[in-house]
Protein backbone atom coordinates (compact mmCIF):
# COMPACT_ATOMS: atom_id res chain seq x y z
CA UNK A 1 0.00 0.00 0.00
CA UNK A 2 1.02 3.64 -0.54
CA UNK A 3 0.94 4.25 3.23
CA UNK A 4 3.72 1.71 3.78
CA UNK A 5 5.99 3.10 1.05
CA UNK A 6 8.40 5.97 1.43
CA UNK A 7 8.01 9.18 -0.51
CA UNK A 8 11.07 8.28 -2.60
CA UNK A 9 9.64 4.88 -3.58
CA UNK A 10 6.29 6.40 -4.49
CA UNK A 11 8.06 9.08 -6.52
CA UNK A 12 10.09 6.53 -8.50
CA UNK A 13 6.97 4.47 -9.26
CA UNK A 14 5.05 7.55 -10.42
CA UNK A 15 7.91 8.71 -12.67
CA UNK A 16 7.95 5.27 -14.29
CA UNK A 17 4.28 5.75 -15.29
CA UNK A 18 4.70 9.15 -16.97
CA UNK A 19 5.26 7.75 -20.47
CA UNK A 20 3.25 4.52 -20.31
CA UNK A 21 0.21 5.78 -18.37
CA UNK A 22 0.12 9.60 -17.97
CA UNK A 23 -3.27 9.65 -16.25
CA UNK A 24 -2.12 7.23 -13.50
CA UNK A 25 1.12 9.18 -13.14
CA UNK A 26 -0.84 12.42 -12.67
CA UNK A 27 -2.93 10.86 -9.87
CA UNK A 28 0.15 9.49 -8.10
CA UNK A 29 2.21 12.66 -8.48
CA UNK A 30 -0.68 14.88 -7.36
CA UNK A 31 -1.14 12.81 -4.19
CA UNK A 32 2.61 12.92 -3.62
CA UNK A 33 2.60 16.70 -4.12
CA UNK A 34 -0.06 17.07 -1.40
CA UNK A 35 1.90 14.91 1.03
CA UNK A 36 5.10 16.91 0.43
CA UNK A 37 3.22 20.16 1.06
CA UNK A 38 1.64 18.72 4.24
CA UNK A 39 5.03 17.63 5.57
CA UNK A 40 6.56 21.01 4.61
CA UNK A 41 9.71 19.36 3.27
CA UNK A 42 10.71 22.51 1.38
CA UNK A 43 10.53 25.94 2.92
CA UNK A 44 11.19 29.26 1.13
CA UNK A 45 13.19 30.33 4.18
CA UNK A 46 15.69 27.48 3.75
CA UNK A 47 18.55 27.04 1.31
CA UNK A 48 19.59 24.07 -0.76
CA UNK A 49 22.08 22.99 1.89
CA UNK A 50 19.22 22.70 4.41
CA UNK A 51 17.30 20.16 2.28
CA UNK A 52 18.01 16.51 2.97
CA UNK A 53 19.60 14.37 0.28
CA UNK A 54 16.63 11.97 0.14
CA UNK A 55 14.16 14.81 -0.43
CA UNK A 56 16.05 16.52 -3.30
CA UNK A 57 14.55 14.34 -6.10
CA UNK A 58 11.08 15.37 -4.87
CA UNK A 59 11.79 18.89 -6.15
CA UNK A 60 11.07 17.51 -9.64
CA UNK A 61 7.46 16.51 -8.90
CA UNK A 62 6.08 19.54 -10.77
CA UNK A 63 8.37 18.84 -13.74
CA UNK A 64 7.15 15.27 -14.14
CA UNK A 65 3.54 16.38 -13.60
CA UNK A 66 3.91 18.88 -16.46
CA UNK A 67 5.36 16.21 -18.75
CA UNK A 68 2.48 13.86 -17.83
CA UNK A 69 -0.13 16.51 -18.70
CA UNK A 70 1.54 17.02 -22.09
CA UNK A 71 1.45 13.26 -22.68
CA UNK A 72 -2.31 12.93 -22.15
CA UNK A 73 -4.06 11.87 -25.39
CA UNK A 74 -6.51 14.36 -26.89
CA UNK A 75 -9.74 12.90 -28.38
CA UNK A 76 -10.86 14.27 -31.77
CA UNK A 77 -12.84 17.47 -31.47
CA UNK A 78 -11.58 18.13 -27.92
CA UNK A 79 -9.10 20.96 -28.53
CA UNK A 80 -10.34 22.67 -25.35
CA UNK A 81 -9.06 19.71 -23.32
CA UNK A 82 -5.65 19.99 -24.98
CA UNK A 83 -5.53 23.69 -24.13
CA UNK A 84 -6.37 22.88 -20.51
CA UNK A 85 -3.56 20.29 -20.35
CA UNK A 86 -1.06 22.63 -22.00
CA UNK A 87 -1.98 25.47 -19.62
CA UNK A 88 -1.55 23.17 -16.62
CA UNK A 89 1.85 22.04 -17.89
CA UNK A 90 3.09 25.63 -18.30
CA UNK A 91 1.91 26.50 -14.79
CA UNK A 92 3.72 23.46 -13.41
CA UNK A 93 6.88 24.29 -15.35
CA UNK A 94 6.70 27.75 -13.80
CA UNK A 95 6.30 26.35 -10.28
CA UNK A 96 9.24 23.99 -10.83
CA UNK A 97 11.59 26.75 -11.98
CA UNK A 98 10.42 29.13 -9.26
CA UNK A 99 11.26 26.55 -6.59
CA UNK A 100 14.73 25.97 -8.02
CA UNK A 101 15.28 29.70 -8.35
CA UNK A 102 14.64 30.03 -4.62
CA UNK A 103 17.42 27.50 -4.05
CA UNK A 104 19.71 29.42 -6.44
CA UNK A 105 19.96 26.47 -8.85
CA UNK A 106 19.38 28.42 -12.08
CA UNK A 107 22.20 29.90 -14.13
CA UNK A 108 22.18 33.49 -15.34
CA UNK A 109 20.99 32.61 -18.84
CA UNK A 110 18.39 30.20 -17.45
CA UNK A 111 17.00 32.90 -15.15
CA UNK A 112 16.67 35.26 -18.09
CA UNK A 113 14.86 32.69 -20.23
CA UNK A 114 12.62 31.71 -17.32
CA UNK A 115 11.48 35.28 -16.65
CA UNK A 116 10.84 35.90 -20.37
CA UNK A 117 8.66 32.80 -20.50
CA UNK A 118 6.95 33.81 -17.26
CA UNK A 119 6.14 37.27 -18.61
CA UNK A 120 4.68 35.76 -21.78
CA UNK A 121 2.56 33.37 -19.68
CA UNK A 122 1.26 36.17 -17.43
CA UNK A 123 0.48 38.35 -20.45
CA UNK A 124 -1.46 35.54 -22.06
CA UNK A 125 -3.42 34.95 -18.84
CA UNK A 126 -4.31 38.64 -18.81
CA UNK A 127 -5.61 38.42 -22.37
CA UNK A 128 -7.64 35.33 -21.50
CA UNK A 129 -9.32 37.31 -18.72
CA UNK A 130 -10.22 40.00 -21.27
CA UNK A 131 -10.84 39.57 -24.96
CA UNK A 132 -9.95 36.26 -26.55
CA UNK A 133 -6.92 36.25 -28.78
CA UNK A 134 -5.64 33.73 -31.29
CA UNK A 135 -1.99 34.73 -30.90
CA UNK A 136 0.15 34.75 -27.80
CA UNK A 137 2.11 37.91 -27.07
CA UNK A 138 5.87 38.01 -26.93
CA UNK A 139 6.13 35.16 -29.44
CA UNK A 140 9.59 36.25 -30.46
CA UNK A 141 11.59 33.36 -31.91
CA UNK A 142 14.52 32.03 -29.97
CA UNK A 143 17.93 33.08 -31.17
CA UNK A 144 20.15 30.48 -32.76
CA UNK A 145 22.91 31.18 -30.22
CA UNK A 146 20.55 30.49 -27.32
CA UNK A 147 19.52 27.16 -28.82
CA UNK A 148 23.13 26.14 -29.41
CA UNK A 149 24.17 27.14 -25.90
CA UNK A 150 21.25 25.20 -24.40
CA UNK A 151 22.09 22.14 -26.49
CA UNK A 152 25.73 22.19 -25.36
CA UNK A 153 24.76 22.68 -21.73
CA UNK A 154 22.28 19.80 -21.92
CA UNK A 155 24.83 17.48 -23.49
CA UNK A 156 27.45 18.31 -20.86
CA UNK A 157 24.96 17.86 -18.01
CA UNK A 158 23.79 14.50 -19.36
CA UNK A 159 27.36 13.27 -19.80
CA UNK A 160 28.23 14.22 -16.22
CA UNK A 161 25.02 12.59 -15.03
CA UNK A 162 25.93 9.34 -16.79
CA UNK A 163 29.38 9.36 -15.13
CA UNK A 164 27.82 9.78 -11.71
CA UNK A 165 25.34 6.96 -12.36
CA UNK A 166 28.19 4.70 -13.48
CA UNK A 167 30.09 5.54 -10.29
CA UNK A 168 27.02 4.73 -8.20
CA UNK A 169 26.61 1.38 -9.93
CA UNK A 170 30.28 0.61 -9.36
CA UNK A 171 29.95 1.31 -5.62
CA UNK A 172 27.00 -1.09 -5.46
CA UNK A 173 28.85 -3.74 -7.47
CA UNK A 174 31.95 -3.51 -5.25
CA UNK A 175 29.79 -3.33 -2.08
CA UNK A 176 31.66 -0.21 -0.97
CA UNK A 177 30.96 1.10 2.53
CA UNK A 178 28.79 4.24 2.63
CA UNK A 179 31.47 6.25 4.43
CA UNK A 180 34.29 5.14 2.11
CA UNK A 181 35.18 7.63 -0.61
CA UNK A 182 35.56 6.67 -4.26
CA UNK A 183 36.62 9.28 -6.83
CA UNK A 184 36.10 11.95 -4.17
CA UNK A 185 32.54 10.92 -3.21
CA UNK A 186 31.12 8.98 -0.31
CA UNK A 187 27.60 7.54 -0.64
CA UNK A 188 25.72 10.59 0.67
CA UNK A 189 27.68 13.15 -1.33
CA UNK A 190 27.33 11.03 -4.46
CA UNK A 191 23.55 10.72 -4.09
CA UNK A 192 23.27 14.46 -3.41
CA UNK A 193 25.39 15.42 -6.42
CA UNK A 194 23.45 12.96 -8.59
CA UNK A 195 20.13 14.49 -7.52
CA UNK A 196 21.36 18.04 -8.18
CA UNK A 197 22.71 17.14 -11.65
CA UNK A 198 19.39 15.46 -12.47
CA UNK A 199 17.56 18.64 -11.52
CA UNK A 200 19.94 20.64 -13.73
CA UNK A 201 19.01 18.44 -16.70
CA UNK A 202 15.30 18.88 -15.88
CA UNK A 203 15.77 22.66 -15.92
CA UNK A 204 17.11 22.56 -19.47
CA UNK A 205 14.33 20.18 -20.52
CA UNK A 206 11.74 22.48 -18.93
CA UNK A 207 12.89 25.52 -20.90
CA UNK A 208 12.91 23.49 -24.13
CA UNK A 209 9.43 22.04 -23.54
CA UNK A 210 8.01 25.39 -22.45
CA UNK A 211 9.27 27.10 -25.62
CA UNK A 212 7.71 24.39 -27.76
CA UNK A 213 4.42 24.34 -25.89
CA UNK A 214 3.85 28.09 -26.04
CA UNK A 215 4.06 27.87 -29.84
CA UNK A 216 1.39 25.19 -29.78
CA UNK A 217 -1.16 27.44 -28.04
CA UNK A 218 -2.03 29.60 -31.11
CA UNK A 219 -2.75 26.45 -33.13
CA UNK A 220 -4.95 25.12 -30.33
CA UNK A 221 -6.84 28.42 -30.26
CA UNK A 222 -7.47 28.15 -34.00
CA UNK A 223 -8.71 24.58 -33.57
CA UNK A 224 -11.08 25.68 -30.80
CA UNK A 225 -12.52 28.40 -33.05
CA UNK A 226 -12.94 25.93 -35.92
CA UNK A 227 -14.69 23.43 -33.63
CA UNK A 228 -16.96 26.17 -32.29
CA UNK A 229 -17.82 27.33 -35.79
CA UNK A 230 -18.49 23.76 -36.92
CA UNK A 231 -20.73 23.17 -33.91
CA UNK A 232 -22.72 26.34 -34.57
CA UNK A 233 -23.18 25.38 -38.22
CA UNK A 234 -24.47 21.95 -37.21
CA UNK A 235 -26.92 23.53 -34.78
CA UNK A 236 -28.12 25.87 -37.52
CA UNK A 237 -28.69 22.96 -39.90
CA UNK A 238 -30.61 21.02 -37.26
CA UNK A 239 -32.76 24.03 -36.46
CA UNK A 240 -33.55 24.63 -40.12
CA UNK A 241 -34.50 20.95 -40.45
CA UNK A 242 -37.02 21.17 -37.64
CA UNK A 243 -34.70 19.92 -34.94
CA UNK A 244 -33.63 16.85 -36.88
CA UNK A 245 -30.34 15.94 -38.42
CA UNK A 246 -30.59 16.12 -42.24
CA UNK A 247 -29.78 12.41 -42.43
CA UNK A 248 -32.73 11.66 -40.10
CA UNK A 249 -35.38 13.67 -41.94
CA UNK A 250 -38.24 11.55 -43.36
CA UNK A 251 -38.81 11.45 -47.10
CA UNK A 252 -41.36 13.98 -48.35
CA UNK A 253 -43.02 11.49 -50.72
CA UNK A 254 -42.78 7.96 -52.00
CA UNK A 255 -41.31 9.06 -55.32
CA UNK A 256 -37.63 8.45 -55.95
CA UNK A 257 -35.34 11.44 -55.64
CA UNK A 258 -34.81 13.23 -58.95
CA UNK A 259 -31.76 15.28 -59.93
CA UNK A 260 -32.09 17.81 -62.74
CA UNK A 261 -29.02 18.80 -64.78
CA UNK A 262 -29.28 21.91 -66.93
CA UNK A 263 -26.51 22.31 -69.46
CA UNK A 264 -25.99 24.61 -72.44
CA UNK A 265 -25.22 23.47 -75.96
CA UNK A 266 -21.87 25.03 -77.01
CA UNK A 267 -22.94 25.55 -80.63
CA UNK A 268 -26.56 26.67 -80.50
CA UNK A 269 -26.72 27.94 -76.93
CA UNK A 270 -29.87 25.87 -76.38
CA UNK A 271 -30.59 24.75 -72.83
CA UNK A 272 -30.55 21.00 -72.31
CA UNK A 273 -32.38 19.49 -69.34
CA UNK A 274 -31.62 15.93 -68.18
CA UNK A 275 -33.09 14.11 -65.19
CA UNK A 276 -31.44 11.21 -63.45
CA UNK A 277 -32.75 9.05 -60.67
CA UNK A 278 -30.09 8.85 -57.95
CA UNK A 279 -32.05 7.15 -55.19
CA UNK A 280 -30.15 3.91 -55.73
CA UNK A 281 -26.84 5.76 -55.30
CA UNK A 282 -27.65 7.27 -51.89
CA UNK A 283 -25.60 5.80 -49.02
CA UNK A 284 -23.95 3.41 -51.44
CA UNK A 285 -20.44 2.32 -50.39
CA UNK A 286 -17.58 3.62 -52.48
CA UNK A 287 -16.00 0.18 -52.84
CA UNK A 288 -17.07 -3.01 -54.64
CA UNK A 289 -19.27 -5.30 -52.57
CA UNK A 290 -18.72 -9.09 -52.42
CA UNK A 291 -20.72 -11.11 -54.96
CA UNK A 292 -20.54 -14.48 -53.17
CA UNK A 293 -19.93 -15.95 -49.75
CA UNK A 294 -16.70 -17.61 -48.64
CA UNK A 295 -18.40 -21.03 -48.83
CA UNK A 296 -19.44 -20.41 -52.41
CA UNK A 297 -15.94 -19.23 -53.31
CA UNK A 298 -14.41 -22.34 -51.71
CA UNK A 299 -16.80 -24.65 -53.59
CA UNK A 300 -16.00 -22.84 -56.84
CA UNK A 301 -12.26 -23.18 -56.29
CA UNK A 302 -12.67 -26.88 -55.45
CA UNK A 303 -14.63 -27.61 -58.63
CA UNK A 304 -12.04 -25.78 -60.73
CA UNK A 305 -9.25 -27.83 -59.13
CA UNK A 306 -11.12 -31.07 -59.88
CA UNK A 307 -11.59 -30.05 -63.51
CA UNK A 308 -7.91 -29.14 -63.86
CA UNK A 309 -6.87 -32.51 -62.46
CA UNK A 310 -9.25 -34.29 -64.87
CA UNK A 311 -7.90 -32.38 -67.89
CA UNK A 312 -4.33 -33.11 -66.82
CA UNK A 313 -5.00 -36.86 -66.58
CA UNK A 314 -6.66 -36.85 -69.99
CA UNK A 315 -3.70 -35.02 -71.50
CA UNK A 316 -1.28 -37.50 -69.93
CA UNK A 317 -3.33 -40.43 -71.29
CA UNK A 318 -3.34 -38.94 -74.80
CA UNK A 319 0.37 -38.28 -74.57
CA UNK A 320 0.95 -41.90 -73.58
CA UNK A 321 -0.87 -43.10 -76.74
CA UNK A 322 0.76 -40.56 -79.07
CA UNK A 323 2.91 -42.10 -81.87
CA UNK A 324 6.66 -41.98 -81.34
CA UNK A 325 9.80 -43.64 -82.63
CA UNK A 326 10.40 -47.30 -81.75
CA UNK A 327 13.42 -46.63 -79.56
CA UNK A 328 11.26 -44.31 -77.46
CA UNK A 329 8.61 -47.04 -77.19
CA UNK A 330 11.25 -49.36 -75.81
CA UNK A 331 12.26 -46.81 -73.20
CA UNK A 332 8.62 -46.35 -72.18
CA UNK A 333 7.97 -50.14 -72.09
CA UNK A 334 5.27 -49.98 -74.80
CA UNK A 335 6.94 -52.10 -77.47
CA UNK A 336 4.15 -54.73 -77.15
CA UNK A 337 1.45 -52.25 -78.24
CA UNK A 338 0.79 -53.18 -81.88
CA UNK A 339 -0.87 -49.87 -82.80
CA UNK A 340 2.02 -47.84 -81.42
CA UNK A 341 4.56 -50.15 -83.10
CA UNK A 342 2.85 -49.65 -86.49
CA UNK A 343 2.78 -45.88 -85.99
CA UNK A 344 6.43 -45.89 -84.92
CA UNK A 345 7.41 -47.83 -88.07
CA UNK A 346 6.00 -45.03 -90.18
CA UNK A 347 7.86 -42.42 -88.16
CA UNK A 348 11.09 -44.38 -88.40
CA UNK A 349 10.77 -44.68 -92.21
CA UNK A 350 10.18 -40.93 -92.52
CA UNK A 351 13.14 -40.24 -90.28
CA UNK A 352 15.43 -42.55 -92.31
CA UNK A 353 14.25 -40.92 -95.52
CA UNK A 354 15.01 -37.49 -94.11
CA UNK A 355 18.53 -38.56 -93.14
CA UNK A 356 19.15 -39.99 -96.62
CA UNK A 357 18.09 -36.79 -98.26
CA UNK A 358 20.03 -34.67 -95.79
CA UNK A 359 23.28 -36.47 -95.00
CA UNK A 360 25.28 -35.26 -92.04
CA UNK A 361 27.55 -32.33 -92.94
CA UNK A 362 25.67 -31.41 -96.12
CA UNK A 363 24.80 -27.92 -94.89
CA UNK A 364 26.53 -24.66 -95.76
CA UNK A 365 30.31 -24.69 -95.33
CA UNK A 366 32.51 -21.89 -94.22
CA UNK A 367 34.59 -22.49 -97.37
CA UNK A 368 31.70 -21.35 -99.57
CA UNK A 369 31.92 -17.83 -98.21
CA UNK A 370 33.76 -15.11 -100.10
CA UNK A 371 34.53 -14.35 -103.78
CA UNK A 372 35.04 -17.55 -105.80
CA UNK A 373 37.19 -15.69 -108.41
CA UNK A 374 40.18 -15.74 -106.10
Amino acid sequence: MAENKSLSDRFQEAVGLVESSPSEAIDSLTALQRDVATLALFSPNEGLEDASTKSLPLLAIEFHLAVAFLGLPTPPGKAQERKHNVTNSMDLFSSFLQRLEQYDMLGKAQKKEFHELLEALNANDAEDDGAASTMMPSMTPESRDAKIARFKAKREAEQELQKLKALSERRVRLETDDTEEMDGYDQDSLERTLAIRTLNVHVIQTIEEWNQVRREVPMIEMMIQMESQRSSEQRHVRNSAGGLDPRQRPALSGKPLQLTHITKQPGTGELKIRKEEIQSQVFRPGWNQPTMSLEELGEREYQEAVEREKRQKEAEAQQALAPRRYEQLVKDGLEDNADLVDASAKLDREWDKFKDENPRGSGNKMGDRGDRNF
